[in-house]
């Protein structure tokens, strides 16, 4: 069966070449369009590893001797201190609170921040680098809920107290490229930063953690940060955890008129409350995510749109020709089913054919690594989208899967009649398949 049909093929060439072509640029185009939608769902589907539902970020101010309120008394770091202390109490205070602490909240510390700093770690002969991540107290892993490997649970960080035994955590790939599948747990490595290096102990393993929803996690360190100065107070803000079921825009309403009044102590004064997941989209609005996102969507949806009418005119066009064929066939006692299988097979054989020189392009084009879909990959990453090759196979496989749908679909559509003269050759052949 398959001899003769590409017999078939073969004698109708000048014909199917066209639509060869057709096929060949439309598996690349849509191999494309299915990576690019395959590592948004995919690494959408990965735990960003915390939860910032309910959290917010208090940010303080502090007047300077031009503002006509500024009390001299109240400047000296001692004083300062203890009215930072007292702003946070009262936030503590507040009605909804579940936790609420004086966190630094520096470079690159907060959950799905835009900044991002990295340092070089060493353990035996592997180096390797991860994201900077500064903690300042276990309320840090309560807040956002940045959970163990080892039992999912938050409570478990928060209780390892960084600044006892140049202690740190890591997250689970960082583990991974240290220790080669061992535990870290216990193992110390070496913080290698400018002229610096200091050795740390891997207090816990936390689950791996990703800065944007739609790229793959990265290994991070979470380091003991700085403790509190004056110095440093404006790398601290107090970040807040509420009970679930809180309205977030009644809350900031609410906590703005009542605790600004409340909140002025000293030469301190509320200066702005922000949920993390308004910070967390009004960051990926700023860095492009989102727009970029939203665009590649659109343009991938008008041409899938493109490909599916091509292919669709394509078929209806490749049956028409062939009417008087298939008037000829059902006149000799071929069956509605036995034509719709046999255009159906030609169909899909002809993909295949396209296929094949169609993937060794697309396989060229991912070697060369012309086509990058958000971000880098990572050749020893846990996760499909960041296999290359495996990425490949499995896009392709849905390819030609989703192709194979539509090029069946096509060929089922068409209605055809062949018309003929009057009388008894002149009655209408109902052809459709």
């Amino acid at each position: 069966m398959i001899k003769q049909l590409l017999k078939q093929i073969w004698v109708q060439r000048k014909q199917n070449g066209w639509i060869f072509a057709e096929l060949l640029v439309v598996c690349m185009l849509m191999w494309y369009i299915v990576d690019f939608c395959f590592v948004i769902v995919h690494n959408k589907s990965i735990p960003t590893g915390s939860d910032i539902n309910n959290t917010y970020v208090v940010t303080y101010g502090v007047l300077t001797e031009e503002n006509s309120r500024y009390d001299p008394a109240e400047s000296d770091s001692i004083r300062m201190m203890q009215n930072l202390e007292l702003f946070t109490r009262k936030i503590r205070q507040y009605d909804h609170m579940e936790t609420a602490s004086l966190l630094n909240v520096g470079w690159g510390t907060l959950p799905n921040s835009g900044s991002y700093s990295d340092v070089e770690i060493r353990y035996d002969t592997v180096k390797t680098y991860a994201e900077k991540k500064f903690v300042s107290s276990g309320d840090y892993f309560r807040i956002f809920r940045y959970t163990s490997a080892r039992d999912n649970s938050w409570e478990r960080p928060a209780s390892v107290d960084l600044y006892q035994n140049n202690a740190v955590i890591i997250t689970r790939l960082l583990e991974k490229k240290l220790f080669a599948g061992q535990s870290g747990i216990g193992k110390k490595i070496t913080i290698h930063e400018g002229e610096n290096e200091q050795e740390y102990v891997v207090a816990d393993v936390l689950n791996d953690q990703k800065r944007f929803d739609y790229v793959l996690p990265a290994p991070a360190i979470f380091l003991p940060a700085k403790p509190l100065s004056p110095r440093n107070m404006n790398s601290y803000a107090v970040c807040i955890r509420v009970k679930s079921g809180t309205p977030e825009k009644s809350f900031i309403t609410n906590f703005v008129k009542e605790m600004t009044p409340a909140l002025r102590i000293g030469n301190l004064y509320l200066e702005d409350i922000e949920s993390m997941t308004a910070k967390k989209a009004n960051i990926e609005y700023t860095f492009g995510k989102t727009n970029e996102i939203r665009t590649n969507m659109i343009i991938m949806t008008f041409f899938l749109l493109c490909i599916a009418l091509g292919v669709i005119g394509t078929f209806w066009f490749r049956i028409a020709s062939r009417r008087n064929e298939i008037g000829v066939r059902m006149a000799m006692g071929s069956t509605r089913r036995k034509l719709q299988r046999q255009f159906i097979m030609e169909a899909m054989l002809l993909l295949t054919i396209a296929v094949v020189p169609a993937v060794w392009i697309s396989a060229f084009i991912m070697q060369a690594d012309l086509i990058e879909t958000l971000g880098k990959r990572m050749p020893d990453s846990i996760y499909i989208t960041g296999q290359k090759w495996l990425r490949f196979l499995l896009t392709n496989g849905m390819t030609y899967i989703f192709l194979a749908v539509i090029v069946g679909l096509d060929t089922r559509l068409p209605g055809i009649k062949n018309p003929s003269g009057g009388g008894a050759q002149g009655r209408m052949i109902d052809v459709t398949i």
